[in-house]
């Protein structure tokens, strides 16, 4: 009878031992996706939708946007307002550390900005297995490392990594859980909700896909400015493009939905990208060139070969023929003078006229200050004065002089 009893509670153990390892895992993971884990292993303590269930599609479907045009713009197919006569593309180039940046604006018809595209970059898409020491575990990495990178990044975008919370006291539903969550697949769970914790920004607004390889991250900035930055990945790269927009614009959500609804990955080949748009530019009429539209097209030629001075140059030189006041191209002669060296204006006496009146105006600005403050000086006593000069030293030497801080609420 002892031996019995014995053999009863060897076997008594062995079965709990089994069964508290067969279920230790999906304990651990229905942990982690109620409430999250804070372990020596694993840590996961975001809990927001994203990370587990994967970004829900744009709201905005694709199709034809009256009046606007799509342009292929260094490495992106972006629509711009083309016969549109609301809105217009303006070029704003800058130069960041050592490279030229394309970027533009789109304003309304008062030139008032009503978004700015910039920031175009490129990183290696880091698929690297996490530093969790969960991740040390053969059986866990099986299926990461069996993956390649596009598998991966759809999987970031779309897979829902929540599992059915079932009774782990129920044999049919251990049995379930075994057969369509093994120990490796979980692992790679955990995997997703790490690279879509690096990919996710915390802070962001909003995160929708649009489209199976393009991220679209919403953010609020200061002075009512909202921040779309933009994910694309392609062969084991992500290319970035931000757009900042003004909500105190009325217009901002329209022209925004136009700008990237169509919006998609388009990799530059260059002088080959380079001439298609380049002869798009020399299909339209001789006198449309002097216009918007031969701008727009230019100044996308130029996107795809920032090196070129020739399209630059050109660009300059219809710009200057058409209807452009010398204030609105001075950020491109600007941009120019510092990347080529030189504005290619035929202008230049026309720019250093305008400076020259600029300098009037404020010297006799000034004057007719000093006036009003000489007629406004209240001089206590009877004292006689020669002249003016006189005047002005007795005051100059007896007033007591404020410093005022500069004023630097417009910019």
């Amino acid at each position: 009878m002892k031996k019995l009893i014995f053999l009863t509670t060897i076997l008594v153990l062995v079965i709990s031992s089994a069964y508290l390892v067969v279920t230790m895992p999906y304990r651990f993971y229905y942990t982690f996706q109620d409430e999250g884990i804070q372990s020596d292993y694993f840590i996961a303590t975001k809990q927001y939708e994203s990370l587990y269930k994967g970004l829900s599609p744009y709201e905005n479907s694709r199709g034809v946007t009256p009046f606007w045009k799509s342009i292929h713009f260094q490495n992106f197919q972006f629509d711009i307002p083309f016969d549109d006569v609301s809105f217009k593309v303006f070029p704003r180039p800058s130069i960041s550390k050592i490279q030229a940046q394309p970027y533009f604006d789109i304003v309304d018809y008062k030139n008032r900005r009503v978004l700015s595209v910039n920031d175009f970059e490129i990183e290696k898409f880091n698929v690297a297995i996490p530093m969790d020491a969960i991740f040390n575990l053969p059986v866990v990495t099986q299926f990461i490392k069996a993956s390649s990178n596009q598998e991966v990044w759809l999987d970031v975008l779309n897979l829902n990594i929540k599992i059915k919370k079932l009774n782990l006291y129920s044999y049919k539903d251990i049995k379930y859980l075994l057969s369509n969550y093994s120990l490796p697949k979980l692992g790679y769970f955990l995997y997703i909700y790490k690279m879509r914790e690096q990919l996710f920004a915390k802070d962001a607004t909003r995160i929708v896909q649009n489209g199976p390889f393009h991220i679209m991250q919403f953010f609020d900035e200061a002075n009512n400015i909202g921040v779309l930055k933009n994910y694309f990945y392609e062969k084991g790269r992500i290319y970035r493009a931000t757009i900042r927009y003004n909500k105190n614009n009325p217009d901002h959500n329209v022209v925004l939905d136009k700008l990237v609804k169509n919006l998609k990955l388009n990799l530059s080949r260059d002088e080959e990208s380079s001439l298609a748009m380049y002869n798009e530019f020399r299909k339209l009429k001789y006198e449309k060139r002097f216009e918007y539209k031969g701008m727009a097209l230019l100044y996308s030629a130029w996107s795809h070969e920032l090196e070129n001075e020739a399209f630059y140059r050109e660009m300059i030189y219809y710009l200057e023929k058409g209807n452009y006041k010398t204030a609105q191209l001075f950020s491109l002669y600007d941009f120019a003078k510092r990347k080529f060296g030189k504005t290619f204006s035929s202008r230049d006496e026309v720019l250093k006229d305008d400076l020259k009146a600029k300098i009037e105006i404020e010297t006799k600005k000034e004057r007719k200050k000093q006036e009003r403050d000489l007629a406004d000086y209240q001089i206590s006593g009877e004292v006689d004065f020669k002249d003016d000069d006189a005047k002005l030293d007795y005051i100059l030497k007896n007033i007591e002089v404020k410093e005022e801080k500069d004023d630097l609420s417009e910019y």
